[in-house]
């Protein structure tokens, strides 16, 4: 208990403090008032107020904010002052106006407490731009030699570490999710239909880079990417072809392109959206590539005519500072980009926070110059290495920790040129150092790159729900409780009209390791998810998809090795048109014994529910 009172923040010890005294001068007061013994209220009193104190700081407050309960407090305080004032000019009576002003001073905070609008969130000015478009088609270019080891290594930073919150309470424990091998596990005795499920152990025959694996599906158009390579079938992922990007494209941008690419696919303007990365030239100065064409453009094309805009770090006005591990969403009309922003600065933090743009899809589909605007990556610092929320809406969301018991949750309108911000206070998870060890050889421990540690990777929109995922440790965060005995997802659930927490899950094993989540929202309003998952010392790292609230995952092909840098990230989206279901894209490790001694193969998976029969 000494420990638990220790981490206590003084905002969290005034908050109950404050909350206490009101209550307990109440108690009082309606003590006196009974007995006529100014004693007994007085004693009431300092029992009350320790007591309710004491039960404030053990079970933590889980309402408002602690600016909305000071505000409430100050605002009744005033009101009861001047209604008090009132009562006695009327009244010449002090022991009444004294009673009301207690009584008033109490009902009226805890009214704007229990009903009163939260406080206004902070919130930021999007700045603007424009960007002409070019084309190209045929892969006209030589492919350029890809540099395993540029001079700036993306993801270098150390990982943003989330330091200890106030006790907010204990994480209720979820059910255990299975890990089911599809060749064993009898998905359709599940109700699962899993149509397709294609690897391609082609692509790189060993690398020391992450597998970075994205997706997207557009009919009978499939694209996957991983770094380095696009992947690209006509067939609705039955075969792949691949591709090198440095071939599609000139070797005109930044520093040439390396390595982080992103893939969706939008339904309303029938285009597939790429996003490239490319790596700083001599100047410092680095950028983004986004692409942009239709499935039949793909298929007559053989995957090399785009469209796309070239978006270097000056447009953003970040002059040299690199931005890094981009992430792509789509809303009700819009597309959204988010990466990371590191200083020029060679130091040891990760400082700059993270950048969300927002495009008009219907000026992608015209093909000529795009408007976009884009946020303050000072604003998001506690967001760096996050994403944001897939099938978002009118509205789209990104989030990160300021503590492991507060998340700061962003939101930006697609009518409006501000974004704001609020603190969402969650139950304590455990935000130790990550660790999760394959078996040996070679017996590596699956997370020690470090990055992108426990940033909100995985976000989704559900309705008026919004999904926040992320990467926690083994423990059980400070407050007691569970103690999780391996690495896991925790996955937290807000309403996004008041801001409160629906449910906070989780998505672990006994004997192994969970990790970089993924989330996405089908047309039946169903969240899927992709993951990693491994270690214990007996299972090496892999990847897995199914569906939240299923507890239990599903991969087919097993791992036969283990990186110290198992990501950065696998995908998940909502098909299309067979939008009730979700395409997955992950990969395997494989042990090569050859050079870097493994290779990452990718997959692709279309999955859903097995229709419902009908009755009769």
């Amino acid at each position: 208990m000494f420990g638990y009172l220790t981490r206590l923040s003084i905002r969290e010890l005034l908050k109950c403090l404050l909350l206490a005294f009101v209550i307990a001068v109440v108690i009082a007061v309606l003590v006196y008032l009974w007995t006529g013994n100014a004693t007994l209220a007085v004693l009431v009193f300092l029992i009350g107020w320790f007591l309710l104190a004491l039960l404030c700081l053990l079970l933590g407050h889980r309402g408002k904010p602690d600016r909305d309960l000071l505000r409430c407090l100050l605002l009744a305080f005033l009101i009861a002052v001047v209604i008090a004032v009132l009562v006695y000019l009327w009244t010449g009576n002090a022991t009444l106006a004294v009673l009301v002003f207690l009584i008033g001073w109490f009902l009226l905070a805890l009214l704007c407490l229990l009903f009163g609008h939260p406080g206004k969130p902070d919130r930021g000015e999007a700045k603007t731009g424009k960007v002409p478009s070019r084309h190209v088609k045929d892969a006209p270019f030589p492919p350029v030699p890809r540099d395993d080891s540029p001079a700036r290594q993306p993801n270098r930073r150390p990982q943003r570490i989330v330091p200890d919150g106030p006790i907010r309470g204990v994480v209720e424990l979820s059910s255990g999710s299975a890990l089911n091998d599809l060749a064993s596990g009898n998905p359709g005795g599940a109700g699962l239909d899993f149509q397709v499920w294609t690897d391609d152990p082609t692509v790189a025959p060993a690398s020391t880079n992450a597998a970075d694996v994205s997706g997207a599906k557009g009919g009978s158009v499939v694209l996957l990417s991983g770094n380095w390579y696009i992947d690209y079938s006509t067939d609705s992922g039955a075969t792949f072809t691949t591709l090198d990007p440095t071939t599609i494209f000139p070797d005109t941008l930044a520093g040439g392109f390396c390595c982080d690419q992103v893939l969706q696919y939008a339904p309303t303007i029938d285009r597939f959206l790429w996003l490239l990365q490319y790596s700083q030239d001599g100047t410092g100065a680095n950028a983004y590539r986004l692409a942009a064409a239709s499935p039949q453009d793909v298929i007559d094309s053989n995957c090399t005519a785009w469209t796309y805009w070239d978006l270097p770090s000056s447009i953003f006005g970040l002059g040299t500072d690199w931005m890094d591990y981009p992430s792509m969403s789509l809303g009700d009309g819009e597309a959204y980009i988010s990466f990371d922003v590191l200083d020029s600065t060679g130091d040891t933090v990760a400082d700059n926070g993270l950048v969300v743009v927002r495009f008009n899809l219907a000026e992608i589909a015209a093909g000529g110059t795009i408007n976009f605007g884009y946020t303050n990556p000072a604003d998001s610092a506690v967001a760096w290495g996050s994403g944001v929320s897939q099938d978002t809406g009118n509205e789209v969301f990104w989030a990160g920790h300021v503590d492991n018991s507060t998340l700061r949750v962003f939101s930006w309108r697609n009518d409006s040129g501000f974004y704001s911000w609020r603190d969402v206070e969650v139950a304590n998870w455990p935000n130790a150092t990550l660790s999760s060890n394959g078996p040996s050889p070679p017996g590596n421990n699956w997370f020690g790159w470090g990055f992108p540690n426990n940033a909100v990777i995985g976000i989704t929109r559900r309705s008026n729900e919004l999904w926040l995922g992320w990467t926690a440790s083994s423990g059980d965060g400070g407050a007691g409780g569970f103690n999780f005995p391996h690495p896991h997802v925790q996955i937290v659930k807000l309403n996004i009209a008041d801001w409160t927490v629906i449910e906070q899950m989780q998505v672990w094993n006994p004997d192994l390791a969970f990790g970089y989540p993924s989330l996405a929202t089908n047309s039946d309003n169903e969240v899927g998810i992709a993951l990693g998952w491994g270690g214990g010392g007996s299972l090496h790292a892999n990847s897995a998809v199914g569906f939240m609230g299923d507890y239990v995952v599903w991969f087919r092909d097993g791992s036969t090795w283990t990186h110290t840098r198992w990501g950065d990230y696998v995908s998940i989206r909502r098909a299309a048109p067979e939008t009730h279901m979700f395409a997955g894209f992950g990969y395997i490790i494989t042990d090569t014994s050859t050079g870097a001694g493994h290779r990452y193969d990718p997959y692709y998976v279309l999955f859903g529910r097995e229709p419902q029969k009908p009755i009769g």
